[in-house]
């Protein structure tokens, strides 16, 4: 039996603002300063879908590595997708940090027969840009060749102004429509599409096999997503555990805390969201949040997954009058960034791991349950294992999160704005490797001066409760 909430939400799928019934809460929280942002609640017609990936397909020709960028939700589904399949020659790229470049073409064996998919809704987002400029350099004069960009279609006059006017580029939705922002553009878009297709060999009977086979449990999902929701809407304090199904876990994790603390984050005064994917997240203080319905198919479960807690979001939002689709303070560091853009960075102090918890021990308040520590550089599993382990026995009593890159700013940012109960532990690198063959120091060296400059705003922007050091 569809809920009052669900036939609510699939009314307004689609519609502007205006035509949006004054009853439905939609209308007021599923729009993002008037433009609409639930094109990803529409299921596509495979006819579509086949027809975008068969305009691509020309592109794919005689390519045999693929290497996406992008920040945020226009990466992190992808990544999760990755984890489903061996053996393939798919890469993501979502650091500055030259290190993740160089290690991704160390895996390359032909780089002629390579192509870089550039994702951006805006086609500006400064990360790929900058990541992408220094890939075009590596290709030299060829580069057309090699780019494909995703955007929407109101960014491609934008790409042109920024020297991409020789690159080939396709709109993100199948619809060419542009109401999908970047965390729910898996699993409806291109952005999941395309790795997806390249992962089934270009194989359109597998592909819709594994739609339609997603296709089927999609009523089962949101109905099990509005009974979490009615369950949890009075709840408190909002901590959840969405638990994923398969061997997802780690990789799934980023997708799933974007998801949440994006669109929950910062919304409501002394509505501080905590959202896991760790396992060790299994206590009282964390609600679980899992479909239960069984999925044979791993992608069709994945798929189902992310449906799943995409409708939940959304459910709890209207429950919660929140706007969900909005990252209002998200523009607080950017608007930073502007501001101290050329400002010094070598003015950063550099501490070995154990200074650095002194400084937080003297830094952090009792009230404050969770340190989150962000790495911005590429690090080894190692490291952010040793990182995890220190913190865990400096901190006994605190739940430690650590993440990597300037992705946190695209996940967590929002939320980490108004939260009261987290410290934050931002982390440079003391050294950056700036030598990549066919990339000029010049172009490295302003992808690492970008990445000091995210880290110094996201901390003067946080500064009553962060810490900025480069890590010895």
């Amino acid at each position: 039996m569809i809920s009052r909430l669900e036939q609510y939400l699939l009314d307004a799928q689609g519609k502007e603002k205006e035509e949006v019934s004054s009853s439905n809460p939609y209308g007021k929280i599923g729009f993002d300063n008037g433009k609409k942002r639930l094109g990803w609640v529409t299921v596509t017609p495979f006819n579509l879908i086949k027809d975008s990936l068969s305009k691509v397909s020309p592109l794919l020709a005689g390519k045999e590595n693929f290497i996406f960028i992008g920040m945020g939700g226009s990466i992190n589904g992808i990544k999760t997708l990755f984890s489903l399949f061996r053996g393939h020659k798919l890469f993501a790229l979502d650091s500055l940090d030259p290190a993740a470049t160089k290690a991704i073409l160390k895996k390359i064996k032909n780089i002629n027969k390579t192509l870089v998919i550039s994702i951006s809704k805006s086609g500006t987002t400064q990360e790929t840009q900058l990541l992408s400029t220094a890939l075009r350099e590596f290709f030299g004069a060829n580069w057309p060749k090699h780019f494909l960009w995703l955007a929407d279609p109101a960014a491609h006059e934008k790409l042109n102004s920024l020297g991409w006017e020789q690159a080939q580029r396709m709109p993100i939705q199948f619809d060419a429509e542009s109401d999908v922002g970047g965390r729910f553009s898996c699993p409806h878009t291109l952005i999941f599409f395309l790795p997806l297709f390249l992962l089934l060999k270009q194989d359109f009977r597998k592909l819709k096999e594994v739609y339609d086979s997603y296709l089927s449990y999609l009523e089962a999902a949101r109905n099990e997503a509005y009974l979490f929701a009615e369950k949890y809407k009075d709840k408190e304090p909002p901590y959840f555990f969405p638990q994923v199904k398969g061997k997802l876990g780690e990789s799934f994790s980023s997708w799933i805390v974007q998801l949440f603390q994006e669109s929950l984050g910062s919304k409501k005064e002394n509505f501080n969201v905590k959202t896991t994917g760790l396992l060790k997240a299994k206590n009282s203080l964390f609600l679980p949040v899992k479909l239960k319905v069984k999925i044979n198919n791993p992608v069709a479960s994945l798929m189902s997954q992310m449906y799943f807690f995409q409708v939940f979001i959304a459910f709890y939002s209207a429950f919660k009058d929140i706007n969900f689709v909005d990252q209002e303070f998200v523009e607080k560091y950017k608007d930073t960034m502007r501001k101290i853009e050329g400002s010094r960075t070598d003015d950063i102090i550099s501490l070995n791991l154990s200074k650095v918890i002194n400084e937080v021990k003297g830094s952090i308040s009792g009230r404050q349950k969770f340190i989150e520590v962000v790495l911005y550089f590429h690090p080894s599993k190692e490291i952010i294992a040793k990182v995890n382990r220190a913190f865990d026995k400096a901190f006994g009593g605190k739940m430690i999160f650590v993440f990597v890159g300037s992705d946190w700013n695209h996940h967590s940012y929002q939320a980490a704005f108004a939260d009261k109960n987290t410290f934050y532990v931002f982390l440079l690198a003391s050294n950056y490797d700036n030598d990549i063959k066919g990339i000029s120091r010049e172009t490295l060296n302003k992808n690492v001066e970008k990445l000091k400059i995210i880290s110094k705003a996201t901390y003067l922007t946080l500064e009553d409760k962060s810490l900025l050091f480069r890590l010895a």
